[in-house]
Protein backbone atom coordinates (compact mmCIF):
# COMPACT_ATOMS: atom_id res chain seq x y z
CA UNK A 1 0.00 0.00 0.00
CA UNK A 2 1.21 3.48 -0.94
CA UNK A 3 -0.22 6.71 -0.74
CA UNK A 4 0.24 10.44 -0.13
CA UNK A 5 -2.17 12.80 1.02
CA UNK A 6 -1.84 16.45 2.87
CA UNK A 7 -0.83 16.56 6.02
CA UNK A 8 -3.54 19.10 7.70
CA UNK A 9 -6.44 16.65 6.19
CA UNK A 10 -4.69 13.55 7.62
CA UNK A 11 -4.60 15.13 10.69
CA UNK A 12 -7.64 16.30 10.88
CA UNK A 13 -9.20 13.22 9.77
CA UNK A 14 -7.69 11.34 12.85
CA UNK A 15 -8.36 14.07 15.29
CA UNK A 16 -12.14 13.21 14.16
CA UNK A 17 -11.96 9.32 14.13
CA UNK A 18 -9.73 9.55 17.52
CA UNK A 19 -12.77 9.91 19.08
CA UNK A 20 -14.29 5.87 18.67
CA UNK A 21 -10.63 4.42 19.59
CA UNK A 22 -11.03 3.10 22.96
CA UNK A 23 -8.40 3.77 25.67
CA UNK A 24 -7.73 0.19 26.06
CA UNK A 25 -9.16 -2.88 25.00
CA UNK A 26 -8.84 -6.74 25.38
CA UNK A 27 -8.76 -6.88 21.72
CA UNK A 28 -5.12 -5.29 20.55
CA UNK A 29 -6.10 -4.48 17.02
CA UNK A 30 -8.99 -2.39 18.19
CA UNK A 31 -6.64 0.22 19.68
CA UNK A 32 -5.02 0.41 16.43
CA UNK A 33 -6.47 2.64 13.42
CA UNK A 34 -7.66 0.96 10.16
CA UNK A 35 -6.35 2.94 6.96
CA UNK A 36 -7.80 1.64 3.60
CA UNK A 37 -6.28 3.05 0.47
CA UNK A 38 -8.53 3.16 -1.98
CA UNK A 39 -8.36 4.49 -6.18
CA UNK A 40 -8.46 8.35 -5.18
CA UNK A 41 -8.93 8.57 -1.30
CA UNK A 42 -8.15 7.19 2.01
CA UNK A 43 -10.74 5.59 4.31
CA UNK A 44 -10.01 5.91 7.97
CA UNK A 45 -11.98 4.20 10.78
CA UNK A 46 -11.75 3.55 14.52
CA UNK A 47 -14.60 1.48 17.02
CA UNK A 48 -14.61 0.54 20.11
CA UNK A 49 -17.49 -1.80 19.39
CA UNK A 50 -19.95 0.52 20.68
CA UNK A 51 -18.85 3.53 18.71
CA UNK A 52 -17.29 2.88 15.00
CA UNK A 53 -16.19 6.31 13.05
CA UNK A 54 -15.47 6.44 9.62
CA UNK A 55 -13.65 9.74 7.86
CA UNK A 56 -12.38 10.16 4.26
CA UNK A 57 -10.04 12.05 2.78
CA UNK A 58 -8.51 12.89 -0.75
CA UNK A 59 -5.03 11.22 -1.81
CA UNK A 60 -2.89 10.23 -4.37
CA UNK A 61 -3.03 6.11 -4.27
CA UNK A 62 0.04 4.56 -5.71
CA UNK A 63 -1.07 1.49 -4.61
CA UNK A 64 -4.66 0.20 -2.73
CA UNK A 65 -4.42 -2.12 0.50
CA UNK A 66 -4.92 -2.20 3.90
CA UNK A 67 -3.21 -1.58 7.55
CA UNK A 68 -3.95 -0.74 10.96
CA UNK A 69 -1.87 1.70 12.29
CA UNK A 70 -0.98 2.47 16.08
CA UNK A 71 -3.65 4.43 16.89
CA UNK A 72 -2.78 6.95 19.27
CA UNK A 73 1.14 7.11 18.67
CA UNK A 74 0.56 7.53 14.71
CA UNK A 75 -2.13 10.69 15.46
CA UNK A 76 0.70 11.90 17.44
CA UNK A 77 3.10 11.60 15.02
CA UNK A 78 0.92 13.13 11.87
CA UNK A 79 0.44 15.93 14.68
CA UNK A 80 4.21 16.78 14.74
CA UNK A 81 5.05 16.38 11.17
CA UNK A 82 7.09 19.09 9.53
CA UNK A 83 6.03 18.91 5.70
CA UNK A 84 2.91 20.13 4.01
CA UNK A 85 2.49 16.42 2.68
CA UNK A 86 2.84 13.15 3.94
CA UNK A 87 4.08 10.08 1.80
CA UNK A 88 3.42 6.46 3.71
CA UNK A 89 3.96 2.77 2.45
CA UNK A 90 3.32 -0.22 3.70
CA UNK A 91 5.29 -3.27 2.98
CA UNK A 92 3.96 -7.03 3.44
CA UNK A 93 5.60 -7.29 6.97
CA UNK A 94 3.00 -4.43 7.88
CA UNK A 95 6.37 -1.98 8.28
CA UNK A 96 4.96 1.39 7.82
CA UNK A 97 7.05 3.77 5.72
CA UNK A 98 6.22 7.79 6.78
CA UNK A 99 8.21 10.90 5.04
CA UNK A 100 7.01 14.69 5.45
CA UNK A 101 9.61 17.37 4.30
CA UNK A 102 12.89 15.99 5.56
CA UNK A 103 11.07 13.62 8.24
CA UNK A 104 11.24 10.05 7.91
CA UNK A 105 10.55 7.06 10.21
CA UNK A 106 9.54 3.57 10.19
CA UNK A 107 6.82 2.09 12.57
CA UNK A 108 5.24 -1.17 12.94
CA UNK A 109 1.29 -1.75 11.31
CA UNK A 110 -0.81 -4.80 12.13
CA UNK A 111 -2.55 -6.96 9.61
CA UNK A 112 -6.31 -5.57 8.76
CA UNK A 113 -7.81 -9.05 8.71
CA UNK A 114 -9.21 -9.00 12.16
CA UNK A 115 -11.14 -5.59 12.05
CA UNK A 116 -14.19 -5.47 12.25
CA UNK A 117 -16.53 -4.08 9.71
CA UNK A 118 -18.55 -1.18 10.74
CA UNK A 119 -22.39 -2.51 11.15
CA UNK A 120 -24.37 -1.27 7.62
CA UNK A 121 -27.06 1.64 9.13
CA UNK A 122 -30.10 1.72 6.72
CA UNK A 123 -33.60 2.91 8.13
CA UNK A 124 -35.53 6.66 9.00
CA UNK A 125 -33.73 9.25 7.70
CA UNK A 126 -33.82 12.81 8.95
CA UNK A 127 -32.34 15.98 7.77
CA UNK A 128 -31.07 18.67 10.26
CA UNK A 129 -28.76 21.48 10.26
CA UNK A 130 -25.52 20.56 12.47
CA UNK A 131 -25.94 23.91 14.36
CA UNK A 132 -29.48 22.87 15.53
CA UNK A 133 -28.46 19.20 16.54
CA UNK A 134 -25.45 20.85 18.35
CA UNK A 135 -28.44 22.88 20.13
CA UNK A 136 -30.49 19.73 20.71
CA UNK A 137 -28.23 17.51 22.00
CA UNK A 138 -26.14 20.61 24.29
CA UNK A 139 -29.03 21.78 25.97
CA UNK A 140 -30.48 18.43 26.90
CA UNK A 141 -27.30 16.36 27.23
CA UNK A 142 -26.47 17.44 31.04
CA UNK A 143 -29.48 16.19 32.24
CA UNK A 144 -28.39 12.43 31.15
CA UNK A 145 -28.12 10.02 34.40
CA UNK A 146 -24.97 8.58 35.45
CA UNK A 147 -26.42 5.71 37.47
CA UNK A 148 -25.71 2.29 35.49
CA UNK A 149 -28.77 0.46 37.43
CA UNK A 150 -31.09 3.07 34.77
CA UNK A 151 -29.27 2.25 31.48
CA UNK A 152 -31.76 4.04 29.05
CA UNK A 153 -31.64 7.01 31.58
CA UNK A 154 -27.64 6.81 30.48
CA UNK A 155 -28.59 8.97 27.07
CA UNK A 156 -31.44 11.30 24.94
CA UNK A 157 -34.38 9.84 23.96
CA UNK A 158 -35.28 11.19 20.16
CA UNK A 159 -38.52 10.99 19.90
CA UNK A 160 -39.23 12.08 16.42
CA UNK A 161 -42.73 12.36 15.10
CA UNK A 162 -44.26 14.03 11.65
CA UNK A 163 -41.98 17.48 11.37
CA UNK A 164 -40.97 17.40 14.90
CA UNK A 165 -37.71 16.26 16.73
CA UNK A 166 -38.13 15.99 20.78
CA UNK A 167 -34.69 15.01 22.69
CA UNK A 168 -35.15 14.29 25.87
CA UNK A 169 -32.88 13.77 29.36
CA UNK A 170 -33.65 13.11 32.76
CA UNK A 171 -31.61 11.86 35.76
CA UNK A 172 -34.57 11.58 38.46
CA UNK A 173 -33.69 15.32 39.92
CA UNK A 174 -34.49 16.82 36.33
CA UNK A 175 -35.73 16.92 32.86
CA UNK A 176 -34.85 18.57 29.81
CA UNK A 177 -36.59 18.65 26.97
CA UNK A 178 -35.75 20.76 23.40
CA UNK A 179 -38.33 20.61 20.66
CA UNK A 180 -37.02 21.22 16.57
CA UNK A 181 -39.04 21.59 14.02
CA UNK A 182 -38.44 19.12 11.02
CA UNK A 183 -39.50 18.15 7.06
CA UNK A 184 -39.25 14.39 8.58
CA UNK A 185 -42.92 12.27 7.17
CA UNK A 186 -41.60 8.93 8.06
CA UNK A 187 -42.44 6.48 10.41
CA UNK A 188 -41.88 8.10 14.29
CA UNK A 189 -38.72 7.59 15.69
CA UNK A 190 -38.82 6.30 19.12
CA UNK A 191 -34.83 5.60 19.73
CA UNK A 192 -32.33 6.31 22.70
CA UNK A 193 -28.44 7.41 21.83
CA UNK A 194 -26.11 6.76 24.57
CA UNK A 195 -23.86 10.16 26.03
CA UNK A 196 -20.87 9.02 24.91
CA UNK A 197 -22.01 8.78 21.02
CA UNK A 198 -23.79 12.04 22.08
CA UNK A 199 -20.58 14.01 22.74
CA UNK A 200 -18.68 12.64 20.20
CA UNK A 201 -21.16 13.86 17.73
CA UNK A 202 -21.64 17.37 19.28
CA UNK A 203 -17.40 17.69 18.88
CA UNK A 204 -17.66 16.45 15.07
CA UNK A 205 -20.28 18.53 13.99
CA UNK A 206 -20.27 22.64 13.70
CA UNK A 207 -22.46 25.37 14.40
CA UNK A 208 -23.47 26.33 10.87
CA UNK A 209 -26.09 25.46 8.64
CA UNK A 210 -24.58 22.62 6.80
CA UNK A 211 -26.61 19.43 6.79
CA UNK A 212 -26.15 16.39 9.25
CA UNK A 213 -27.96 13.34 8.60
CA UNK A 214 -29.84 11.02 11.18
CA UNK A 215 -30.33 7.28 10.29
CA UNK A 216 -31.70 5.21 12.52
CA UNK A 217 -32.58 1.10 12.34
CA UNK A 218 -33.62 -1.07 15.07
CA UNK A 219 -30.13 -1.42 16.85
CA UNK A 220 -28.16 1.65 15.68
CA UNK A 221 -28.11 5.63 14.70
CA UNK A 222 -25.62 6.58 12.31
CA UNK A 223 -24.60 10.71 11.85
CA UNK A 224 -23.57 11.20 8.07
CA UNK A 225 -21.60 14.54 7.79
CA UNK A 226 -19.84 15.35 4.52
CA UNK A 227 -17.46 12.93 4.61
CA UNK A 228 -17.45 11.10 8.39
CA UNK A 229 -19.56 9.06 9.30
CA UNK A 230 -20.74 8.03 13.22
CA UNK A 231 -22.30 4.79 13.90
CA UNK A 232 -23.42 3.83 17.51
CA UNK A 233 -25.64 1.28 18.99
CA UNK A 234 -28.45 2.59 20.57
CA UNK A 235 -29.77 1.59 24.34
CA UNK A 236 -32.09 -0.67 24.83
CA UNK A 237 -35.43 -0.77 27.07
CA UNK A 238 -37.95 1.54 27.57
CA UNK A 239 -37.73 5.46 28.39
CA UNK A 240 -39.61 7.17 31.02
CA UNK A 241 -42.96 8.09 29.83
CA UNK A 242 -41.65 12.09 30.15
CA UNK A 243 -44.73 13.55 29.30
CA UNK A 244 -46.64 12.89 32.17
CA UNK A 245 -43.88 14.61 34.15
CA UNK A 246 -44.62 18.30 32.41
CA UNK A 247 -47.13 20.08 34.20
CA UNK A 248 -48.42 23.74 33.27
CA UNK A 249 -50.28 24.72 36.80
CA UNK A 250 -48.29 27.38 38.79
CA UNK A 251 -49.21 29.42 42.10
CA UNK A 252 -46.56 31.80 41.00
CA UNK A 253 -44.71 32.61 37.90
CA UNK A 254 -41.68 35.58 37.82
CA UNK A 255 -40.31 36.57 34.04
CA UNK A 256 -36.22 37.23 34.52
CA UNK A 257 -33.15 38.41 32.86
CA UNK A 258 -31.44 35.10 32.49
CA UNK A 259 -28.10 36.57 32.28
CA UNK A 260 -28.79 38.13 35.39
CA UNK A 261 -29.64 35.28 37.11
CA UNK A 262 -27.03 33.70 35.75
CA UNK A 263 -24.83 35.68 36.91
CA UNK A 264 -25.96 35.77 40.64
CA UNK A 265 -26.22 31.86 40.75
CA UNK A 266 -21.93 31.67 39.58
CA UNK A 267 -21.32 34.14 42.34
CA UNK A 268 -23.23 31.88 44.90
CA UNK A 269 -21.31 29.34 43.56
CA UNK A 270 -17.99 30.57 44.19
CA UNK A 271 -19.11 32.16 47.47
CA UNK A 272 -20.37 28.49 48.41
CA UNK A 273 -17.48 27.07 47.85
CA UNK A 274 -15.91 27.49 51.15
CA UNK A 275 -18.41 25.92 52.90
CA UNK A 276 -19.09 23.45 50.14
CA UNK A 277 -22.53 24.48 49.97
CA UNK A 278 -24.42 23.25 46.61
CA UNK A 279 -28.26 24.64 47.88
CA UNK A 280 -29.28 27.88 46.45
CA UNK A 281 -32.17 29.71 47.88
CA UNK A 282 -34.61 31.57 45.98
CA UNK A 283 -36.74 34.17 48.01
CA UNK A 284 -39.46 35.44 45.38
CA UNK A 285 -41.49 38.57 46.39
CA UNK A 286 -43.20 41.10 45.05
CA UNK A 287 -40.52 42.71 42.40
CA UNK A 288 -37.33 40.71 43.30
CA UNK A 289 -35.76 37.48 43.39
CA UNK A 290 -32.94 37.40 46.49
CA UNK A 291 -30.74 35.00 45.92
CA UNK A 292 -28.97 33.62 49.20
CA UNK A 293 -27.10 30.31 50.48
CA UNK A 294 -28.13 29.29 54.04
CA UNK A 295 -25.47 29.96 56.67
CA UNK A 296 -23.74 32.23 54.21
CA UNK A 297 -23.56 36.01 54.93
CA UNK A 298 -24.62 36.15 50.71
CA UNK A 299 -27.91 37.68 49.27
CA UNK A 300 -28.18 39.34 45.77
CA UNK A 301 -31.28 40.75 44.30
CA UNK A 302 -32.87 40.76 40.97
CA UNK A 303 -35.47 42.38 39.02
CA UNK A 304 -38.31 40.17 38.22
CA UNK A 305 -42.43 40.27 36.77
CA UNK A 306 -44.25 38.52 39.22
CA UNK A 307 -47.80 36.73 39.07
CA UNK A 308 -48.88 34.65 41.46
CA UNK A 309 -48.03 34.27 45.64
CA UNK A 310 -44.85 35.14 46.89
CA UNK A 311 -42.63 31.65 47.91
CA UNK A 312 -39.09 30.34 48.97
CA UNK A 313 -37.59 27.41 47.42
CA UNK A 314 -34.07 25.77 47.40
CA UNK A 315 -32.32 24.20 44.65
CA UNK A 316 -28.71 22.71 43.61
CA UNK A 317 -27.27 25.28 42.56
CA UNK A 318 -25.43 23.87 39.66
CA UNK A 319 -28.90 22.59 38.09
CA UNK A 320 -30.18 25.87 37.37
CA UNK A 321 -26.65 26.85 36.11
CA UNK A 322 -26.90 23.97 33.62
CA UNK A 323 -29.79 25.42 32.06
CA UNK A 324 -28.98 28.85 31.84
CA UNK A 325 -25.52 28.06 30.21
CA UNK A 326 -27.83 26.64 27.56
CA UNK A 327 -30.09 29.01 26.57
CA UNK A 328 -29.69 31.84 24.28
CA UNK A 329 -32.93 34.23 25.34
CA UNK A 330 -32.56 37.41 26.80
CA UNK A 331 -35.24 36.35 29.08
CA UNK A 332 -37.09 33.30 30.98
CA UNK A 333 -40.08 32.28 32.69
CA UNK A 334 -40.02 29.95 36.02
CA UNK A 335 -43.69 27.87 37.12
CA UNK A 336 -43.55 27.64 40.67
CA UNK A 337 -46.72 25.48 42.31
CA UNK A 338 -44.83 24.98 45.95
CA UNK A 339 -41.85 24.88 47.54
CA UNK A 340 -41.92 20.89 47.50
CA UNK A 341 -42.98 20.75 44.11
CA UNK A 342 -40.94 20.88 40.89
CA UNK A 343 -40.75 23.97 38.85
CA UNK A 344 -40.70 24.68 35.58
CA UNK A 345 -38.42 26.73 32.84
CA UNK A 346 -39.43 27.61 30.01
CA UNK A 347 -38.92 30.48 27.07
CA UNK A 348 -41.74 33.26 27.18
CA UNK A 349 -42.50 32.79 24.08
CA UNK A 350 -43.14 29.03 22.34
CA UNK A 351 -42.52 25.71 24.00
CA UNK A 352 -38.94 24.97 22.23
CA UNK A 353 -37.57 24.15 25.34
CA UNK A 354 -39.02 22.52 29.04
CA UNK A 355 -36.92 22.13 32.10
CA UNK A 356 -37.72 20.67 35.62
CA UNK A 357 -36.48 20.68 38.42
CA UNK A 358 -37.20 19.34 41.45
CA UNK A 359 -36.34 21.81 44.41
CA UNK A 360 -34.19 20.74 47.82
CA UNK A 361 -35.72 20.49 50.98
CA UNK A 362 -34.46 23.28 53.52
Amino acid sequence: MQFVCNTMDLNQALSTVIHALPQKSPKVVLEGIQIQALSDSIVLTATDMVIGIECKIDAVVKEEGCVIVPGRYFCEIVRKLPGDEISIAVNDRMMIGIISGEFRTIISGQDAEEYPELPAVTGNTIHISQKNLKWLINGTIFAVAQDENHPTMNGCLFDIDSHVINVVALDGFRLAILKEATEYEGNPIYAIIGSKPLSDISKIINDTEDEADLCFSRSHVSLTVGNTQLIARLLEGEFTKYKHIVSNEYTTKIRIKRTALEDAIDRAMLIGRETKSKMVTFKIEQEFLTVSIQNVNMEEKIPILMEGKDIEIAFNMKYIMDITRNISDEEIEFNFKSNLTPCNIHPIEGDSYTYIVLPVRF
